[in-house]
C-alpha cells in the first residue's frame, strides 16, 4: 500500500549509494521489458490483423511504467505485457469478427471494465481471499498458458515447412527449415542459460 511506502518514497528517487547497481538494474529492466514486448507484439500483430503491434506495446509499457512508478510508490516494479494478455487480445479480436463489431470500441470497454474490477477488488481487499483457497486455480491457468504457447511455437515452426507439398520453391523451403533450426537453437540456448546461475566460470555477480 502507498502509506506503507511513503517513508521510503524519497529514498527511492534520491541519489543512489552505488551507481553500478543502478546501471545494472536499468539495463536489466530495459532488456526484460524490450524482448517480451517485441515477442508478444509480433504475436498480437498476427492475432489482431495488425491492429496492435510493437509501437502500441512499447508506448503503453512506457506510459504505465512511469505512472505506476510515480503514483504507486514502487519505482522498481516492472510493468509490461505478458502471455495471457496477448492471448486475451487475440481472442477479443476474434470475438469482434464473429459478432461483426469494431475492435477498438470493444477493446476500450473491455479494458475499462477490467480496470474498474481491479480497482474495486483492491479497494475492498479481495486479494486476501487468495489465502483462503488453494493455488490450484492459478496453477491450472499457468499450465494452460504454457501449453498454449508451446503449441503455437511448434505450429509456427513446423506448419510452414510444407511437409506434404513437393512443388514448393527449394529456396523458400530451405528458408523454412532454417527458421526451424533457429527456433530449436534458441530453445536450446535458453534452456542452457536457465541454469547459468549454477555455473562456476565467473563470479556470482556476472552469472546472475
Amino acid at each position: 500500500a502507498l502509506p506503507a511506502r511513503l517513508p521510503l518514497y524519497r529514498s527511492d528517487w534520491s541519489r543512489p549509494r552505488s551507481l553500478p547497481t543502478v546501471l545494472n538494474a536499468t539495463l536489466f529492466a530495459f532488456v526484460i521489458q524490450l524482448i517480451p514486448a517485441l515477442i508478444f507484439a509480433e504475436l498480437m500483430a498476427r492475432e489482431t490483423d495488425d491492429s496492435l503491434g510493437a509501437a502500441e506495446v512499447l508506448l503503453s509499457s512506457a506510459v504505465i511504467g512511469i505512472l505506476y512508478a510515480i503514483f504507486a510508490g514502487q519505482p522498481l516494479v516492472i510493468m509490461g505485457i505478458t502471455g495471457p494478455v496477448a492471448i486475451l487480445l487475440g481472442t477479443s479480436h476474434r470475438l469482434t469478427e464473429t459478432f461483426d463489431a469494431d475492435y477498438f470500441p470493444f477493446f476500450f470497454w473491455t479494458c475499462l471494465w477490467a480496470g474498474g474490477m481491479h480497482v474495486a477488488s483492491s479497494a475492498v481487499g479481495l486479494v486476501d481471499l487468495v489465502w483462503k483457497v488453494t493455488p490450484f486455480t492459478s496453477q491450472i491457468f499457468e499450465l494452460f498458458i504454457g501449453i498454449s504457447f508451446i503449441y503455437l511455437s511448434c505450429r509456427d515452426l513446423i506448419e510452414p515447412i510444407y511437409l506434404n507439398e513437393w512443388d514448393v520453391d527449394p529456396a523458400e523451403r530451405a528458408g523454412r527449415y532454417a527458421t526451424l533450426l533457429l527456433g530449436m537453437a534458441t530453445c536450446g540456448i535458453s534452456w542452457t542459460l536457465h541454469f547459468a546461475e549454477t555455473w562456476v566460470l565467473f563470479t556470482r555477480q556476472i552469472r546472475t
